[in-house]
């Protein structure tokens, strides 16, 4: 039991160094906002497609429409279109609120697509018990 107290005193005090190097003001490069801002606008565009590779941890967004790929992956967020391919190096907190944001539109399309096929199953079985009161 002692053993177990002194692991948990060791990992809240772990997690307090942790969370007061995180509060420093980070300097947020140009670059980073911009690649932030493009990353933003680009999840949100309905038309564009988000994917996500399990294995290896990348995130992607690509545009038809604009012939843009944006792959965020370990600190650095590539932008590519038929013209020019940029790799900008993010931190690792605006990393996190990339992914954040992404995982978020994903699971507001999920919502969406599964409320969309639900709802269609619903009027279904609607439809077939009117079907047979006639």
């Amino acid at each position: 039991m002692k053993l177990h107290k002194a692991r948990r005193l060791l990992q809240r005090s772990g997690i307090a160094m942790i969370r007061l190097a995180e509060n420093k003001e980070i300097q947020i490069t140009e670059d980073e906002k911009q690649a932030y801002s493009i990353f933003r606008k680009m999840t949100k565009d309905p038309d564009n497609d988000l994917l996500t590779s399990p294995l290896s941890g990348k995130y992607y967004i690509r545009s038809e429409k604009r012939k843009m790929l944006l792959i965020l992956n370990n600190g650095t967020i590539s932008i590519v279109n038929t013209v020019y391919g940029y790799n900008v190096t993010i931190s690792r907190r605006i990393e996190d609120k990339m992914r954040h944001f992404f995982l978020n539109e994903v699971e507001e399309r999920r919502q969406e697509m599964e409320k969309e096929y639900t709802d269609n199953v619903v009027h279904s079985l609607k439809s077939i018990v009117e079907k047979l009161s006639r």
